[in-house]
């Protein structure tokens, strides 16, 4: 089944050539579950693992994006990480200083700092937004009445509410 034309070498993408091995089918379930921003991201951090003069096959491709995504539980900040990550290691190939990545300690650092700013900014707001709140205890038939009252408002009729015995 012919989906579309790659955008740079303009060759037929076929979707039976995508999940032709366990691993590719397996990559692109894993890409179906992400959302916008956390999939481009992780495309992005995987070609920084591709060899300059090859293709990055499926199954290190799989293997990259699991052990990925089981750094953190925390989808958003790991997104947020990536794009970080990507960045700078794009500036730094850029300036001629970047190499290929061959594990994941740069992005565990990057990942380690947005988390902690994540739970900073929570402290923060936690302290700045406690409201306390004055609860009025009510017994049922109080409960009963205001919502019998409350029906009546709306122009509702409401026969009497027997008790819970």
């Amino acid at each position: 089944m012919k989906l579309a034309r790659c955008p740079v070498c303009h060759s037929n993408i076929h979707l039976d050539q995508l999940v032709a091995d366990e691993a590719g089918r397996q990559l692109l379930g894993q890409f179906a579950r992400m959302n916008y921003k956390l999939g481009g991201n992780m495309v992005a951090y995987l070609a920084m693992f591709r060899p300059a003069k090859q293709d990055l096959s499926n199954t290190k491709a799989l293997t990259l994006v699991q052990e990925t995504l089981a750094l953190t539980s925390n989808l958003p900040a790991l997104a947020d990480a990536l794009e970080q990550a990507v960045a700078s290691l794009q500036q730094s190939r850029i300036n001629g200083t970047g190499k290929q990545l061959t594990n994941h300690n740069y992005l565990k650092k990057v990942l380690t700092a947005r988390l902690g700013q994540i739970a900073e900014q929570q402290q923060r707001d936690g302290h700045s937004t406690v409201e306390i709140k004055n609860q009025v205890i009510t017994n049922d038939d109080q409960e009963r009445q205001k919502w019998q009252q409350q029906m009546e408002r709306y122009g509702l009729k409401v026969n009497k509410v027997p008790k819970d015995d």
